[in-house]
């Protein structure tokens, strides 16, 4: 059993759990990123999975699956071979677009079934395991499995729990907190060598969203793009500092950027994510100002964006003015722009942060990155929550902003990560409280 292996079997296997729970990251959503192995009695790993694209299988499903296929190709009984279920989260009971993974499990009849997680979705029988035990099936929760899957899960924790996403800052700023000059003129803070880092990051989200001023300004793409160039130019990584305040322990923010900026490193990383781009597009949320029209050639290429993709991904919202009424919001403009998109164009006063973070969740929206200059973090600032992240990209020495805005969120919270990537420092901020 899985309790019973020496720690460097279970080393091995937990290592393995952690690769497919970032392999399913950005994958799988609006369903977690589950990872699932099976194990024979000696702790081997016969066979693996994880979540697939939302309809697809479940990762007990997966693992299964491609154990039958290994087992056909070896002309082997399955039925014959005793063996032991791992999986990251526990597995579903009902019928959504797959059928319920526990009556999977009990016609496979593994020996044990390891589970990191209770499932906090309402629509799970969480902890209603007396049918395993009537196959004679052991279920436990295993405290080193969540260890290791906390990072990819937290995001669907924070939107069943709270009725939020998980919320990551991010801003590319120079040494002095600058975000861009005062004339808002366009000047790359950042170096080639973060550009790969940065992209993998944004795949694994499931939105990333902008402000009004880099709308107009920029005219953001936000899609998930890799070339093997920008994998060639990737930096070098370098951990420089890793907080040992016990309170950041198990930090999830902390573990899952130390881990994107290893893991992404290997060519195998770059060929998979790659082979499954359009899978791994993040919503792309724009915020707009409340009579802010957009440029024709936006349009258009968010348009061929959504062709390419097979899916409308734009998510627009509009800001108001205080003495502007929700119900008057309706124009030409919104018509045009809910042709790129399969939402409503909702609208949000400047205090209402709070309500804008529960609609992304009620849109299934679980991790979403917020690209900021001002207005966004003024935003969202005050419904920011314990473990929500702040990162911070530093540009090299050689950019230099010497009148400019400072990103207000620069000092917030404590650093719990410092990594030098190529030119740039990455700084990673986590909130133990309330901004």
């Amino acid at each position: 059993m899985f309790s019973e292996l020496p720690p460097s079997d279970k080393k091995r296997i937990l290592n393995e759990l952690r690769r497919l729970s970032f392999s399913a990251m950005g994958l799988s959503s609006p369903n977690p990123p589950v990872a699932a192995l099976i194990l024979d009695d000696s702790g081997r790993i016969l066979a693996s999975g994880h979540t697939q694209i939302s309809g697809g299988f479940h990762a007990e499903r997966a693992a299964y699956t491609n154990w039958k296929e290994t087992l056909s190709r070896e002309s082997l009984e399955q039925k014959n071979i005793s063996h032991s279920l791992v999986v990251s989260l526990e597995p579903c009971t009902h019928f959504g677009k797959t059928p319920p993974c526990r009556d999977l499990i009990l016609s496979e009849k593994p020996k044990e079934l390891v589970i990191g997680f209770k499932d906090p979705n309402p629509l799970v029988a969480s902890g209603d395991w007396g049918r395993y035990k009537e196959q004679g099936i052991v279920t436990r929760l295993a405290p080193e499995v969540a260890k290791y899957s906390f990072p990819y899960l937290f995001g669907f924790f924070t939107r069943m729990k709270k009725e939020k996403p998980w919320i990551w800052i991010k801003s590319a700023v120079t040494k002095q907190g600058f975000y861009a000059s005062e004339a808002e003129e366009r000047v790359q803070i950042t170096s080639e060598s973060s550009d790969y880092y940065l992209q993998m990051l944004r795949g694994k989200f499931d939105a990333i969203v902008v402000g009004p001023k880099t709308v107009s300004t920029d005219e953001p793409s936000l899609n998930f793009r890799l070339t093997e160039e920008s994998f060639r130019k990737r930096g070098d990584v370098t951990k420089l500092f890793v907080s040992d305040n016990e309170k950041f322990f198990f930090s999830p923010g902390k573990e899952f950027l130390e881990n994107l900026l290893t893991e992404t490193n290997e060519k195998e990383r770059y060929d998979f994510h790659i082979g499954q781009i359009q899978s791994f597009q993040p919503y792309r949320i724009f915020m707009l100002g409340e009579s802010q029209v957009l440029s024709k050639t936006f349009v258009e290429k968010q348009s061929d964006l959504n062709l390419q993709m097979g899916k409308r991904g734009c998510i627009f919202y509009r800001i108001l003015a205080k003495n502007s009424k929700k119900s008057d919001m309706k124009s030409k403009e919104d018509s045009k722009l809910l042709e790129l998109s399969d939402f409503p164009i909702d609208s949000f006063y400047s205090d209402e942060g709070g309500l804008f973070l529960q609609s992304l969740a009620k849109r299934e929206i679980g991790t979403t990155i917020l690209e900021v200059g001002s207005f966004l973090y003024e935003f969202v600032k005050d419904h920011l929550e314990e473990e929500d992240c702040i990162l911070t990209v530093e540009g090299n020495s050689n950019v230099t902003i010497s009148d400019g805005k400072k990103f207000a969120g620069f000092s917030e919270g404590e650093l719990v990560s410092g990594f030098q990537v190529g030119e740039d420092r990455w700084n990673l901020h986590c909130l133990s409280k309330r901004v």
